[in-house]
């Protein structure tokens, strides 16, 4: 997710335009069958390892191969995608008890945590063009014979979550993908947006973001469609023919400024536990004031076919067979909705695996279970994986094997609303999490198609690499990594990622956010990674994100839910088994370098940068001492004494960069490398980045000394492992 700092963006040079245009988003995007043996892919040990310990940590993951069944994740998969289950909804408690009654069966120690938090549903949704000819718009989605779940008329209509409510007619203008220098160019061109509804497309940033500016420019509504040069026909064949998104498709969505702080609009920055303190409604920061709505392009055409005005731009053209026009008019709509903000329930399922040394520690497996509709891909495909993991974790377990660390599964809810399940979740066990939560590993949606894709802190890049070397790819000879090396002209929609140059053969994106990691990752400093097989993908969100659709396109024979089932076991018990964590943060500061280089682009001349530059190579120089000590001791016993005392200090490095306060004006986001845009995109050394951009150079500064000392401090728990 992203987030904006809570002040006024009437400006045209607003911090959000700013922010967006000034290069501020980082992100580097860096994968079964019978007879793979994984031993043999190595002859050294497992970084983290002793020698024994990796022995015995091989033959683990040789049953983390052969256990996992194909035929168990489609059968979960079916069960999941059965009904829509919108959190709140009686469909979504199914899926929780599912899940619950599950882990259960497994073998694990099973938790239903709920949680009372505002919700929302569409009661009552309206669009009509009504000049220059009448059409009613907001139509259902068209069903297909091949597909039976195309043809549920449980689906709900075209709507964002928080949506405001009310009536409105006005006349209609493009403006392309909503973001500021599309307004900008608007207003150059002498169009006033102001008391218009405005028509922009998706993509380029996220819903919440395309609203919060709509409002600053003092658009009365906005519609958001799909165009089909983004998702639609242009890239592809469309469903059901193809994997992209036919005329029909819709693409539903949360509305809210969850950048600003995620989880419960009523209990922001706190757990909405039954005794909670809650704010009223008006009172919240995060939900918008004007209304949205989705739209497919079906719709959109009568729109759009009916705007004169100049002629688009020069790359606004969208991809239907007519030329595109800005208007205003003569299209005029009239738009009506009813969407609730109340309070409802939802339930967190936690399945746990005790560890048998550290059982304190814990590994966190991340995935939620809430969906706009069926969710096949998101989040449906890793719910299944999830589902077959625990069954093979809790059967080995059964068996006798047990992890040293505590292994948790976490399957949210309501994380399609505001991340709101793991968001409260962990503010509920902040002080237990902060201590003792040793990486967090997302899987929002485990596969679209085959191609691994993965986002982290530079800490687990040689992780993830190391782990992908050693699990098969089940379409291509060689392991996930060899094929992941490989280019690839695949297209996708996936993903908020910032890429930064690795001098790698592959590319591992830093977070921005957009999914459940963010609590752990921005608020409490747990490292993290998400990770998919990505792949076309034109349904998101829409009812045709269905089991027919994956079965047919994302992962026909279901095997990379079973590569993801084997992955996720490898990267999650060699966390929980490693007698050296296996954090790399001389990868770090190489990144903080270039992160620094770019906020000297911003900077104005005679800012001072070099209290950061200085900080961070101090940072570097005791990373890469610290890795020579780590790999050295790697070469003898490992005590226990010197076991814990370097996890202890490789598990504070993450925290140190937090900061109580927070970032200057959304304290909730407490990193102080990282945090999100409106788009969903990283946004790096935000506090200073974002200081220089409002001109603020005293703030500026402040935040530049914060972010030194936070630095200087790392390094300093770093030289506790080489002393």
């Amino acid at each position: 997710m992203v987030q904006e700092r809570n002040r006024s963006l009437k400006s045209s040079h607003s911090p959000v335009q700013k922010l967006l245009t000034l290069g501020t988003a980082f992100l580097i995007l860096i994968a079964v069958p019978a007879g793979w043996n994984l031993s043999a892919q190595s002859d050294s040990g497992i970084p983290g390892f002793s020698l024994e310990g990796s022995r015995k940590q091989r033959a683990l993951e040789e049953e983390l191969q052969e256990r996992p069944r194909t035929e168990n994740s489609r059968k979960f998969h079916r069960i999941l995608t059965a009904d829509p289950h919108v959190a709140g909804t009686p469909g979504s408690k199914k899926v929780a008890d599912f899940i619950y009654s599950e882990f259960k069966r497994f073998g694990l120690e099973a938790e239903l945590v709920e949680y009372d938090v505002l919700l929302s549903r569409p009661r009552k949704v309206e669009l009509e063009l009504i000049e220059p000819e009448k059409v009613k718009l907001a139509n259902p989605e068209a069903g297909y014979s091949v597909d039976e779940d195309s043809q549920d008329p449980r689906v709900d209509p075209p709507w964002h979550a928080y949506s405001a409510s009310g009536e409105v007619t006005a006349d209609v203008v493009y403006v392309n993908y909503g973001r500021p220098e599309d307004y900008d160019r608007l207003e150059a061109m002498g169009i006033d947006v102001r008391g218009k509804i405005a028509i922009v497309k998706y993509f380029k940033g996220y819903r919440g973001g395309k609203s919060m500016e709509a409002e600053a420019r003092g658009v009365r509504a906005l519609i958001i469609y799909s165009d089909p040069i983004d998702d639609g026909y242009v890239q592809g064949d469309a469903y059901p023919k193809g994997p992209w998104g036919p005329a029909s498709h819709v693409q539903r969505g949360a509305n809210v400024y969850d950048f600003k702080v995620p989880g419960d609009p009523l209990t922001p920055g706190w757990p909405s536990t039954p005794e909670a303190r809650r704010i009223k409604i008006e009172e919240s920061e995060i939900l918008p004031k004007i209304m949205t709505i989705p739209l497919s392009y079906a719709d959109a055409t009568h729109i759009l076919e009916n705007l004169s005005g100049p002629v688009v731009p020069k790359g606004w053209q969208g991809g239907l067979p007519f030329t595109y026009h800005v208007g205003p008019g003569p299209a005029k709509v009239r738009l009506e909705l009813d969407i609730t903000r109340e309070r409802g329930t939802i339930y967190d399922i936690i399945g746990r695996i005790e560890g048998s040394e550290e059982p304190e520690k814990e590994i966190i497996l991340s995935n939620h279970h809430d969906a706009w509709v069926y969710g096949a891909v998101d989040p449906s495909s890793g719910t299944a994986t999830m589902l077959e993991l625990a069954r093979v974790l809790g059967e080995l377990s059964a068996e006798g094997w047990k992890p040293k660390r505590t292994i948790v599964f976490g399957s949210w809810d309501a994380e399609e609303f505001t991340l709101t399940g793991s968001t409260e979740w962990g503010e509920q066990r902040a002080e237990r999490l902060s201590k003792d939560g040793v990486v967090c590993l997302n899987v929002d949606a485990s596969t679209s198609g085959s191609t691994f894709a993965a986002s982290a802190v530079p800490s687990l890049r040689e992780f993830i690499i190391s782990a992908t070397r050693d699990v098969k790819d089940p379409k291509a000879e060689g392991s996930v990594y060899d094929s992941w090396v490989k280019p690839s002209d695949e297209a996708n929609i996936r993903g908020y990622a910032v890429s930064v140059e690795s001098g790698r053969p592959v590319d591992i994106g830093i977070l921005g956010s957009g999914s459940d990691y963010t609590v752990f990752f921005n608020h409490l400093g747990i490292p993290s990674l998400d990770m998919l097989f990505d792949g076309p993908y034109g349904v998101y969100h829409s009812q045709y994100d269905s089991y027919y659709w994956m079965e047919q396109f994302g992962d026909p024979g279901f095997h990379y839910h079973t590569a993801m089932v084997t992955l996720w076991g490898v990267m999650a018990t060699r966390l929980a088994n490693a007698d050296i964590l296996p954090f790399d943060y001389a990868e770090y500061g190489r990144d903080l370098k270039l992160y620094a280089e770019d906020l000297a682009k911003v900077a104005p001349a005679g800012f001072d940068l070099g209290p950061l530059f200085r900080s961070i190579d101090t940072f570097t120089a005791s990373s890469a001492q610290a890795n020579q000590r780590i790999q050295a001791v790697s070469r003898q016993t490992f005590s226990q004494e010197l076991k814990e005392r370097i996890n202890r200090s490789l598990m504070q490095v993450e925290r140190d960069f937090m900061h109580p306060e927070g970032i200057p004006g959304r304290p909730w986001f407490k990193h102080l490398v990282y945090a999100p845009l409106p788009s969903y995109e990283a946004e790096t050394f935000p506090g200073i980045r974002e200081a220089i951009v409002a001109g603020d150079l005293e703030r500026a500064a402040e935040q530049r000394d914060i972010v030194a000392a936070a630095l200087k401090k790392a390094a300093g728990t770093l030289e506790a492992i080489h002393e």
